[in-house]
């Protein structure tokens, strides 16, 4: 890879005005010499387009799209530097980011770069970390441990073309998990170089799609996990996919509880005994099918 290696980032974007600026300003900022910056935008019916007609050096299209992997993958087929990272509209990097990412690429065998990621509310203020954490590779499959051990913080990441090229791009299938289900899939065919150095910033907010959808998470995240255990050894599947179904089992559970007295407490209910019928005898998925059944 040249020393100066061209950066793509693409921003997918729906209805986040409010936030746009901020990603734009994080990416204009970085000390860095070459980089293009692509927003993908779903015919947003804020001031987004505004947003974007201010910064000329922002290549844009606003356009039905088939939800946000499409989009990534829509910006993906714009772009044409030799490193690719996506930034969600409401997310933005942290000073050096570019050039800390590049001098990890200088070793020819590096081809996924993950930093750490602050963790930012509504306003901005950083009210917590995700590390970049990954001792072995099977542990990714681990998602119910993300931030407890393993993390891959997808603001944060940044991957060379050719090896999202091989792989075909991120699976539209996916509408919530396609971060995790693409490191599975990068993780049978490379290491990931840690910088413990923070590179990005991550938000959260109470209309944040994982805030919002967290069972849907779940679901998504266990059929990639699912799909992927090859990237265990041999030796390890059959352990991890019962660890698996168990600890989804016990997340949904959790899901479940949070949302007594909705319909979706009971979809998670229901799938958590699909997913681990030995569940059906905890007390905690008892009480919950007795408060169902009263409602």
């Amino acid at each position: 890879m040249k020393t100066t290696p061209r950066i793509s980032v693409v921003t997918p974007s729906l209805n986040q005005g409010r936030f746009l600026e901020r990603n734009i300003q994080s990416v204009l900022a970085q000390d860095y010499p070459d980089f293009e910056h692509i927003v993908i935008d779903a015919e947003s019916t804020d001031e987004t387009l505004e947003v974007l007609e201010r910064y000329p050096s922002v290549r844009w299209v606003s356009e039905p799209d088939d939800g946000q992997t499409n989009a990534i993958n829509k910006g993906f087929a714009m772009s044409g530097g030799d490193v690719f990272a996506y930034l969600n509209s409401d997310d933005v990097y942290r000073p050096g980011a570019f050039t800390k990412a590049v001098a990890a690429f200088q070793d020819p065998l590096c081809q996924v770069v993950a930093g750490n990621c602050d963790i930012l509310d509504e306003n901005g203020v950083v009210s917590g970390e995700y590390r970049a954490e990954l001792s072995a590779r099977e542990d990714l499959l681990r998602y119910w441990r993300w931030g407890k051990g393993v993390c891959i913080p997808q603001p944060a990441v940044f991957v060379r073309r050719n090896l999202i090229e091989q792989l075909g791009g991120f699976d539209e299938a996916y509408d919530m998990a396609m971060d995790f289900e693409m490191w599975l899939r990068l993780a049978k065919r490379a290491e990931f170089t840690i910088l413990d150095e923070t590179l990005a910033g991550f938000r959260v907010t109470p209309e944040t799609k994982t805030s919002r959808r967290k069972f849907d998470m779940v679901v998504e995240s266990f059929r990639a996990a699912k799909a992927h255990l090859s990237v265990a050894p041999p030796g390890r599947r059959l352990a991890l996919a019962l660890e698996l179904h168990r600890e989804t089992a016990g997340h949904l559970v959790t899901i479940a509880e949070e949302l007594i007295g909705q319909r979706q407490s009971t979809e998670a209910l229901v799938h958590a005994l699909k997913v681990w019928p030995l569940a059906g005898g905890s007390p905690r998925v008892w009480r919950l099918m007795l408060r169902a059944m009263a409602n």
